[in-house]
């Protein structure tokens, strides 16, 4: 760029109406998945202190700090204000969609960037922000609405949740995430961000993984080929040559092989 195109621009934004178009609020929310110990999927759901949707369940989630940081960071942000994980600590958090329809959010036109965050078993301690009541773990059950259709519901320690308990469009984009997440079990390695110990698993706290994630049981035996072609065929795991032991018997352990697998 020369200088008179420099001078020409300088000159152009000292004068711009930044209030000339209509802004809409940003928003960076997070969809948490984790295991429990029971080997089911949980989701962190976060109950609203304040209006709108005044102690209805939410997905965490916060407005961006504009001129001050990027999209990126403000979820980084929001996990790190919800759980005390910080999303350099190996987590998988990535974008999942983005949404701006004009009324879903009744205060203003509201754009969310949404990320989902796979965070290993037992590392997550859920804590509410500033804005929310309390931050629990659910786990994710599956089951079918009046019309037969199907539906997810949510269980806790001391309560239990429908898609009615749960703000703005949220339920919605919950469905994105675990359609998404099932979606990329054949092609990513995404199921490994779920396990304890990536460095110290066996196959059938992996398989445990894929059932959860599914819904549904897996035949083990052939859970164990898929494993031994597309996983240690393949590099994307190793042997330990240690063991650990499954009730009356004994199992390899092996450890998980970073690719470029996931897109």
């Amino acid at each position: 760029m020369d200088q008179e195109q420099t001078a020409a621009e300088k000159a152009f934004l000292d004068q711009y109406d930044v209030s000339k178009y209509e802004r809409p609020s940003v928003t960076a929310d997070v969809i948490i998945f984790t295991m429990d110990d029971d080997n089911e999927l949980n989701i962190l759901l976060i109950k609203r202190g304040n209006h709108p949707y005044k102690d209805y369940w939410a997905i965490p989630g916060g407005f961006l700090e504009t001129g001050r940081e990027s999209i990126d960071e403000a979820a980084a942000r929001e996990l790190y204000e919800e759980t005390g994980i910080k999303a350099d600590d190996g987590i998988d958090l990535r974008q999942l969609i983005t949404v701006g329809t004009p009324d879903r959010d009744p205060r203003t036109h509201v754009v969310s960037v949404v990320y989902t965050a796979l965070v290993p078993k037992g590392l997550l301690q859920p804590k509410a922000g500033d804005d929310a009541k309390e931050a629990k773990l659910f786990k994710i059950r599956k089951g079918y609405d009046e019309n037969g259709d199907l539906s997810i519901y949510f269980v806790g320690d001391k309560c239990s949740l429908t898609m009615k308990n749960i703000a703005f469009d949220h339920e919605d984009l919950i469905i994105t995430a675990l359609k998404r997440l099932r979606g990329r079990l054949n092609y990513t390695d995404d199921a490994f961000s779920l396990l304890q110990d990536k460095d110290r698993f066996d196959i059938l706290e992996l398989l445990r993984i894929h059932e959860a994630i599914l819904f549904q049981k897996l035949d083990k035996p052939n859970f164990r080929r898929m494993f031994m072609r597309d996983y240690l065929g393949k590099h994307r795991v190793k042997e330990l040559g240690q063991y650990a032991q499954e009730g009356k018997r004994k199992t390899t352990l092996y450890k998980y092989l970073p690719s470029n697998r996931d897109i």
